[in-house]
């Protein structure tokens, strides 16, 4: 399984390292939204804290090579090139492959080690959403570079009316920080990653918006209990049965 695979399975989870004998228990708290900041090159990652880097394609939309040394988890875009640029990538460490464009190669699908993400465009229709959220995908890449925060009750519904054909996880392209509240509310409708351009984002910032995250607790689910109106099969279902008791009773009276 890949890192970044992994790290999404745990989100809001606590492990606990240094098992066995003389070793020092640690917990690590895996945070319930992660922080991706995408960069157009290895360097461009210097000097910046996040969770995951995305490094861009080249100018032929092929994979870059490069690796990201700095990061614990790194992965590459691809609209074009070939499987020998993805190839020398994993080679290199990158944990998952982001596939931007329809023209991207097929080898980036490949059942292998490497998480798959896949760049979700607006006008999608439902036959394509379904192949989409049927195929081998660990998570999607949605566009929120055009919402507004704070949230508004129109940002949260655009942004689940994106999210509603799709059961996979959802990295979400942002420009701005979140306030407490918004990074709630993106908690609650299943953001499970902020993508950030390195370009327009300062450390200072991603510093501010993990320590912002580390704050919140998972999701809470709803509770199952509560008083629930009988369906009408319900009712004319007793109805007959109370029929056919009273049939019965008549029935005993003549014997």
């Amino acid at each position: 399984m890949s890192k970044i695979s992994d790290r999404l399975n745990k989100l809001g989870h606590t492990e606990r390292s240094g098992f066995g004998f003389g070793a020092r228990a640690v917990s690590i708290k895996i945070p319930v939204i992660l922080v991706a900041v995408s960069i157009d090159k290895a360097s461009d990652s210097n000097g910046l804290t996040a969770d995951l880097f995305i490094l861009g394609a080249d100018s032929k939309g092929a994979a870059q090579t490069t690796p990201v040394t700095n990061a614990e988890i790194w992965g590459v875009s691809v609209l074009g090139g070939s499987a020998k640029e993805i190839d020398a990538a994993v080679k290199e460490g990158a944990d998952f492959v982001i596939i931007e464009s329809d023209l991207a190669p097929g080898a980036a699908l490949r059942d292998d080690s490497t998480a798959k993400g896949f760049v979700v465009g607006l006008n999608v229709t439902e036959d394509r959403s379904k192949a989409i959220d049927s195929g081998p995908f660990d998570f999607l890449v949605v566009n929120g570079l055009d919402i507004e925060l704070p949230l508004n009750v129109g940002s949260v519904l655009d942004v689940q009316e994106q999210l509603a054909r799709y059961s996979n996880h959802i990295f979400l392209r942002v420009k701005e920080i979140p306030d407490q509240i918004s990074l709630e509310l993106l908690r609650d409708i299943g953001i499970s990653a902020l993508i950030y351009e390195a370009k327009t984002v300062t450390d200072s910032d991603l510093t501010s918006l993990r320590e912002a995250i580390d704050q919140l607790e998972p999701k809470k689910q709803k509770s199952q209990g509560g008083a629930t109106l009988p369906r009408t099969s319900d009712l004319f279902s007793q109805d007959d049965d109370d029929d056919d008791n009273e049939d019965e009773f008549e029935d005993e009276d003549w014997v």
